[in-house]
């Protein structure tokens, strides 16, 4: 099991673990992404919105404006 968020460099590292040449499916997300919601996010609050959005995934709809919206959403209501 992986913690999320990570940074880049876990997720380098993370990948250098498999052959340059294995097949993959991803999505990839950043605070830029965060904040063209939310541009008064802090680094603090969009680390809040990540762990909320990993723990809240579903795999049925995955990561999207709409959740990461929400996400926002309830890290501004703890």
């Amino acid at each position: 099991m992986h913690t999320y968020p990570m940074t880049i460099a876990g997720l380098i590292a993370r990948l250098q673990a498999y052959p340059q040449d294995a097949l993959c499916l991803a999505t990839f997300w950043l605070a830029d992404d965060f904040l063209a919601l939310d541009a008064t996010l802090t680094p603090e609050e969009i680390e809040a919105a990540m762990d909320i959005a990993d723990d809240q995934h579903d795999a049925d709809v995955g990561f999207n404006w709409f959740t990461l919206g929400t996400a926002i959403e309830r890290m501004r209501e703890q």
